[in-house]
């Protein structure tokens, strides 16, 4: 069994998926998108009646991260936009917020702790970070209306619930987790080239036998 080589997490809007297709383009890890199984429409269902569709469309999520993972932890060049650990923050949130009843959460959990056994954790997570404004304008720019209609106390309570993501993440795999946190508020990161080339060159630091020199 391989082993995945990058995460990326962050919340939404935060930039998260530019670095991945950044990293994948120019430094040839494979990219495993974030992609859902949702024949249903279950993303959009919840954002139009929480309390009905948060707990089966959470399972829905985690099922397919899991698949994605075991599928990205066959060989050893694949890098991931999120994961199940991200899953877990939004199940968290929903739970707190009164979308999961105590028994839905419990299961929630029950299944999570249950595939976490089968999860190899991964050579490098980036967490990218983004003030909230810039998210939400960011958000609104993009113009998909289910994130729009979702309204800003929801994205503030998911914006507050990553805060502690990497502290969260080591509770789950131990504190040997390797980290690279990257701050992604200004928009002109991705055309500025000095910035991408320090920042790239920092993630082949990770991966000396990958990218140094013979």
């Amino acid at each position: 069994m391989g082993q995945i080589q990058i995460i990326v997490e962050g919340m939404t809007a935060s930039g998260k998926s530019t670095i991945v297709n950044l990293i994948s383009e120019r430094l040839g890890f494979e990219l495993m998108p974030e992609e859902f199984r949702d024949p249903l429409d279950l993303l959009s269902r919840f954002h139009h009646d929480k309390e009905k569709w948060a707990f089966p469309m959470q399972l829905n999520f985690l099922a397919t991260r899991f698949a994605q993972y075991l599928c990205a932890s066959e060989e050893d060049n694949y890098i991931l936009d999120r994961s199940i650990f991200g899953d877990k923050v939004y199940a968290t949130l929903y739970y707190k917020d009164g979308y999961f009843r105590d028994s839905q959460f419990g299961c929630y959990l029950t299944l999570y702790d249950s595939l976490l056994r089968y999860v190899k954790k991964p050579r490098l997570f980036v967490l990218v970070h983004c003030e909230f404004n810039e998210i939400m304008r960011r958000i609104h720019n993009r113009g998909r209306q289910d994130e729009i209609d979702a309204g800003v106390e929801y994205w503030k309570n998911l914006y507050d619930a990553y805060m502690p993501f990497l502290d969260f993440v080591k509770s789950e795999l131990g504190r040997d987790v390797t980290f690279y946190e990257l701050e992604l508020s200004d928009p002109s990161f991705i055309n500025t080239p000095s910035r991408v080339d320090a920042f790239l060159e920092d993630i082949k630091a990770f991966f000396p036998e990958r990218f140094s020199r013979p």
